[in-house]
């Protein structure tokens, strides 16, 4: 049974990697958001930015946590099995684990709402930006994961 169950290292390292794609992907949607709002010409002062997106960083995490969370935690099962059997590049394998984990659950909201549920998601540049938000998350887990195994 043990053989199943994640080691500390992957455990604390998917929390890394979650942690990063939940303040980072919020941060990144509010920022494609207000950007769309200047675009139609409202004047955003810095500090509204600013407390726009830690708002938003602290009220999106349940949400946004749970959505991805799940794709992310799927992507990280696969990745380490795909890991395994490449054996090179683990950091390149994760971190494309975690842009498909986006990407996946980005076209599912879409396919399963009818709309696009992530407005930062609607045009392609924002798109990306989310799907590159799970890779940096991914590396972050492949990372950590590594950095606490060769401590322990």
């Amino acid at each position: 049974m043990g053989k199943f169950l994640p080691s500390k290292a992957q455990a604390l390292g998917f929390l890394a990697g979650l942690l990063v794609l939940n303040i980072i992907g919020a941060a990144v949607s509010t920022q494609f958001n207000l950007g769309h709002l200047l675009a139609l010409g409202v004047d955003i002062p810095f500090g509204t930015r600013l407390s726009t997106t830690f708002h938003d960083i602290y009220k999106m995490q349940p949400l946004f946590g749970v959505i991805f969370g799940v794709g992310f935690f799927i992507a990280m099962i696969v990745g380490t099995l795909i890991a395994k059997w490449v054996k090179i590049l683990p950091n390149l394998v994760f971190a494309i684990a975690g842009f498909a984990s986006m990407l996946v659950t980005l076209v599912s909201l879409t396919a399963a709402f009818q709309i696009t549920a992530i407005g930062a998601a609607r045009e392609w540049d924002g798109f990306i930006s989310l799907c590159l938000v799970g890779a940096l998350a991914g590396y972050t887990y492949s990372f950590a994961t590594a950095r606490l195994k060769a401590t322990s």
